[in-house]
This record gives structure tokens, C-alpha cells and sequence, in this order.
């Protein structure tokens, strides 16, 4: 009796795309390209891949020239992985965007004087006309005088700076340092402006990669399209990514529309970590926004997926979500649902972590500023990093009577003890009392309540114990300014949006601090799709509750249809602009797409019935996985 053939598998189904890839990466006759690759499907593995042609087919003429291969990744982690995976060979030069930025502008410290004079200038001169047009005494202008101060400051100094600094993990407030956004606007500026860079820039790096490039800085994607488009038959350009996994605000949007037509856009098909059900899940998802779509592994498990819809003033709300769990570990037969710390809990939008963490108010000052969300939400913004990193660390040594921590994080840290305030100085017992000093007048805040962190600043400023960054600093005298304008003038001459949320930030209690350090860290119970870009777990639950997020940028109703589109979204549509429900449809996939075999949805709504009947009428799920109850 002969045996039946069993069907291939499709785990192939993709293979050619390596061979598509290499057939791009010549020296002779270099093709740019633009690599779709959408969740799970083992970009990571393709980018190395074609690393390791590169290694192999251009290595001993890449090396008789002094020329690498640069690779951009997003995360430190990312960078790690890959050098892991490519042996670490110094023929590739594997970084994040800013350790690559810096990378190519460190040592031009001439041109960086230059530049930086100029754009201070001209902000001091944009500041001057604002105040200008103001009115005096108001909080508005003391926080325009600060920064005018500040900049102008920083602009008598440039003269005697001969070598600038910057460290892409760190906070960067010496005098001679750069920041993070003045970096890539040095780097982007230089590669549009300077022809001789840019020539310098290709005879190095004849092949740059980029990882997550819906991700990556929107300037510098335009400044290296530029230069790929005058350099094209000796420079490749290779943009992996996939737009409907695009989470930061300063990404470039629809970065796909803007490829040029003499670019090869080679696609990934499958997904190698979703069962059957959740890729089909989250092609109905995506469906709404383009034409992309996968396919599943013949090998993967059809899995689970269940969308749990209650009432948003449901009761106990935490009781309810162990009792999903519950339930999913009896239909999967996977006991480990059951405890939290083993199925990855992901919330759509941070509001609702602050909310439950403890950062609500925190939160809401600063995340719906778009210049400051997104280092906000890594941990990276400087008037944040000053508390999590300096005030939050001192206290809780302090209060833990660690003598040994306190004394280690002032003596790297404060001015008091630099080597620029000892100095000269014939006994430094007396500046060592001085800092003692300022730490006991720090912690006799916490003598009758919680202080604010607006307290903390002030007595810092006064004592000189850190350095404050310089946009904290203005929202403080801003804060502090004499009530001698008038309501009028006040409403004539309102602080900016950027100040304003500062001046919030401020009134925080300090207790918000720690709750926001431990969310940043991923220290927290639950995540969101920025802790877990890149990232799978076998089981995930996500939460949904427009209640606790209070339709912040993002709206879960709108998009499961208990809501009809607000005005706002209609016209931001029609004029090809993105909205709350593209938004949400990009993080809902980037959520759904972390699970390797089972998915629980837990939506809260006003309306439970309009999204039973949306979700099952768009076929999203059937009827039998949408449950209104727990059994």
C-alpha cells in the first residue's frame, strides 16, 4: 500500500526575498530598496542574512578600502542581537539612530560651533520677538526670559569649546555636550547641505540598512533620500519595516507612498510566530489601512483568540480580568494563564497604565505634547530623566539610610562636588558639608507630607545639588513669576503649550515618580506596544478602556464601532491626515501580533452590544468568541 504524499510546507514561502536581497546589496550596480515586513515575519533573520552575503562576497574589497556596512536599529537590544548573530564582525558597524548620528558628526566640532551659533541665535532671536509682542510680568515672559538667558548663556560659551560631547544614553547637560534632538539636526543638516559629507558619507558606508524605518527619525529619512537619489549607482539604501507598526510620533508617516519608483520593494508573506487565528485576526485589523496580508506557518497550531466585551463601570475590574484568565487556561488546557506573571498583559494606550500605576496626573501634563511624548514615554525626556535618575534615586537611598548609594550618586552627579567646584579649593571637608547640607535640605521636604516635585526643583535650584534641565528650569520661574500681571494680561499672554505642561508637570506630588521610573523600565505588570516592539510571548491579554483612557489621541470604541467617527477624525481623513482610529488600529495590531498561541481581548465600552454586533457583522470574530460574561 503506498504511502500519501503529504502537501509541503510553506515555510519556504519567502526564501526568494533573501535572494531578492542579495541580488540588491552590489557594489557595481547598487538597487535601494524598501523591505515590507510585517509581524513576525523574521526580519531580524533577513537583515542578517544579508549581512553575511555582504560578509562573504565583498569583504576582502570592503576592507582594501576602509569601507563598512552600517545597520540603524531603534533599540540597544536590537543592536546586541545583531552583532550577536553576525559574530560581532568589525566589518559592520551596528548602532541606534543617535549613536550613529554622533557617530558621523563627532569631530567636526568647527561646523557644529557654527551651527549651533546660528540656531541659537536664531531662537533667541525668535524668543526676543515673542517678547516683544507680550506683555511684562506675566508668567509667559519669565519663562521667555529664562530661556533667552539660558541660550544666550550657552552662546558666550561656544567660543571656548573646543571639543563637543554627547552620550546617547545620558543626559548631556555640561556646557560643551549636545542633546539628543540637536544631534540628529546637525547630522540631518550636514548630509543635506554639505556635498563633500555626503561623498564622504558613501565612499564609507556603500550599503546602510535600517531597521524599524517607520520608526526612524522623519529628517534624517529625508536627508538620506536625498543623498541616496544623488548617489545612486554607488550608495544602497535598504529600509526595512512596516508602516502599520509605526508607534512613535516622530516616525515617518506613510513612509511606503514616498519610496521612488527605481526602488526595488521586495515582501515578507509570512508570519512565523502567529498561529492560524491570530494571523487571520490581525490581516482583518490591518485590513482597513492597506492591502498587506499574511500568511501562517502549514506548521503553526491554529490557536486561540477571544474578545471579552463588558461594561465600562463594570465593577472590580482586576477580579474580572483573573477570571478571563481563568477562562482561557480551561478552553487552551494552558494552566500557566492563570498567574499573571506568565501570560504578558499589554494595554492599548498608556493612559490606562498611569492611571492604574499612579502617574494619571503626570501623564496628562505631559504625553499629549508631541514634541515631548515620545521621550516621555521611553524614559528618555529630560525634565522627567532629572527625577528618576537623580531626585528619586537620593531619596530612596536616604530613606533607606544607604549612606554608601547617597554618597556615591552626589559625588558623580552634583556641581557641588565636580572637579570644576573643587578646584582650588585648600579644604574640601567644607564643600563636602556644603553638599551634606544640601541634601538635608532636600529631605526636610518630606518632614509633614509628600512634597511636590515643583517643591523638589525650587530647593534644588537654591542649593545647587543637580543641575536642572533648562526647560524645567524656565517653567519653574514661569511658576514662580510675581502675580503682578493682570488676568488680562495673563490671557493676552499665555505660556506656550510646551512651558504649560511643564508648570503641570511641576504640581505633580512626587509619589508619581516612582510609579512612571518602574513603567519606563518595564518594570511594571503590564506593558504597552512600545515596551514590546520586536517582542512575543505565548499568551497575551490586552485591555481596552476608553473610561480609564478618556479617548487620550486614541479611541478602541471608535474602532470597534461603538462609536461613529468624531468630526475632527472625518476631516483629518478627507484631508489625508492620520486619525485617533489609525492610531488605534496601529497599535491593536502591533498587540494582537505578539501572541505565539493564545489571545485575550478584554474591552471595556458604554455600548458592549455595538461592538458585539461590529466586530462579528466585519467578521473580525465569530460569534461563539465574543462573550459578554465570564462562564
Amino acid at each position: 500500500m503506498s504511502k500519501v504524499a503529504e502537501a509541503p510546507s510553506n515555510v519556504t514561502l519567502d526564501d526568494h526575498v533573501e535572494d531578492e536581497l542579495a541580488g540588491f546589496l552590489s557594489l557595481e550596480k547598487p538597487t535601494s530598496f524598501f523591505l515590507f515586513a510585517g509581524a513576525g515575519s523574521g526580519k531580524t533573520r533577513s537583515l542578517v542574512n544579508a549581512l553575511n552575503y555582504l560578509a562573504k562576497t565583498y569583504r576582502d574589497t570592503l576592507r582594501l578600502r576602509g569601507r563598512q556596512v552600517a545597520v540603524i536599529t531603534y533599540t540597544n537590544a536590537a543592536c546586541d542581537e545583531i552583532s550577536r548573530r553576525t559574530e560581532y564582525d568589525p566589518l559592520f558597524v551596528v548602532s541606534t539612530i543617535h549613536s550613529f548620528a554622533w557617530s558621523q558628526i563627532q569631530g567636526f566640532n568647527a561646523d557644529t560651533r557654527v551651527w549651533l551659533k546660528d540656531n541659537l541665535q536664531r531662537e533667541v532671536a525668535a524668543l526676543q520677538a515673542e517678547e516683544g509682542k507680550g506683555r511684562p510680568g506675566t508668567k509667559a515672559s519669565a519663562a521667555r526670559q529664562s530661556q533667552i538667558d539660558t541660550k544666550q548663556r550657552r552662546l558666550e560659551q561656544l567660543a571656548d569649546i573646543k571639543t563637543f560631547t554627547y552620550n546617547p544614553n545620558g543626559d548631556n547637560r555640561e556646557r560643551n555636550s549636545l542633546n539628543h534632538s540637536e544631534v540628529m539636526k546637525i547630522f540631518s543638516t550636514f548630509l543635506l547641505t554639505k556635498p563633500l559629507m555626503q561623498r564622504m558619507f558613501v565612499e564609507k558606508f556603500p550599503f546602510l540598512l535600517i531597521d524599524e524605518s517607520q520608526d526612524t527619525s522623519r529628517a534624517l529619512i529625508d536627508a538620506l533620500l536625498v543623498v541616496q537619489n544623488a548617489h545612486a549607482n554607488r550608495f544602497c539604501l535598504g529600509l526595512i519595516g512596516d508602516t502599520m507598526q509605526r508607534i512613535y510620533p516622530d516616525g515617518k508617516e506613510r513612509i511606503e507612498s514616498e519610496i521612488p519608483q527605481s526602488w526595488a520593494t521586495p515582501e515578507k508573506k509570512l508570519n512565523h510566530r502567529c498561529p492560524h487565528r491570530i494571523v487571520r485576526l490581525i490581516n482583518q485589523i490591518r485590513g482597513g489601512a492597506d492591502n498587506h496580508t499574511q500568511k501562517p506557518r502549514d506548521d503553526r497550531p491554529e490557536g486561540w483568540v477571544r474578545l471579552f466585551v463588558f461594561p465600562v463601570d463594570a465593577p472590580d475590574k482586576p477580579v474580572l480580568e483573573q477570571r478571563v484568565r481563568d477562562y482561557m487556561a480551561g478552553l487552551t488546557g494552558d494552566q500557566d494563564w492563570t498567574n499573571s506573571s506568565k501570560c504578558k498583559i499589554l494595554t492599548l494606550e498608556h493612559h490606562m497604565a498611569a492611571r492604574r500605576m499612579g502617574f494619571q496626573q503626570m501623564f496628562e501634563a505631559l504625553a499629549s505634547v508631541d514634541v515631548y511624548r515620545t521621550g516621555f514615554l521611553d524614559g528618555s525626556f529630560a525634565p522627567t530623566r532629572f527625577f528618576t535618575h537623580y531626585v528619586l534615586p537620593l531619596v530612596t537611598a536616604q530613606q533607606k539610610g544607604d549612606k554608601f548609594a547617597a554618597a556615591k550618586l552626589v559625588r558623580e552627579s552634583s556641581p557641588l562636588l565636580s572637579m570644576e567646584a573643587l578646584k582650588g579649593i585648600e579644604k574640601p571637608i567644607a564643600q563636602l558639608r556644603t553638599a551634606q547640607a544640601a541634601i538635608d535640605s532636600l529631605m526636610a521636604l518630606w518632614a509633614n507630607s509628600e512634597p511636590t516635585c515643583a517643591a523638589i526643583a525650587a530647593n534644588i535650584a537654591e542649593t545647587n545639588l543637580f543641575l536642572i534641565p533648562d526647560s524645567l528650569k524656565a517653567a519653574l520661574v514661569a511658576k514662580q513669576a510675581s502675580q503682578a500681571a493682570t488676568p488680562e494680561d495673563e490671557e493676552a499672554d499665555p505660556v506656550s503649550e510646551q512651558i504649560a505642561a511643564l508648570v503641570a508637570f511641576l504640581d505633580c506630588a512626587f509619589s508619581e515618580i516612582a510609579p512612571y521610573a518602574a513603567y519606563v523600565a518595564h518594570e511594571a505588570p503590564f506593558d504597552t506596544h512600545q515596551g514590546v516592539k520586536g517582542l512575543e510571548f505565548e499568551r497575551v491579554m490586552v485591555l481596552m478602556d476608553d473610561g480609564e483612557a478618556r479617548g487620550f489621541l486614541f479611541g478602541y470604541d471608535k474602532l470597534l464601532g461603538a462609536k461613529a467617527p468624531t468630526a475632527a477624525d472625518i476631516k483629518n481623513a478627507q484631508e489625508g491626515k492620520e486619525t485617533s482610529i489609525d492610531r488605534t488600529r496601529r497599535l491593536f495590531y502591533v498587540t494582537c501580533s505578539r501572541a505565539r498561541s493564545s489571545l485575550a481581548l478584554v474591552a471595556y465600552s458604554l455600548e458592549p452590544a455595538a461592538i458585539r454586533t461590529h466586530v462579528i457583522t466585519n467578521e473580525w470574530f465569530s460569534a461563539d468568541e465574543v462573550l459578554s460574561d465570564v462562564p
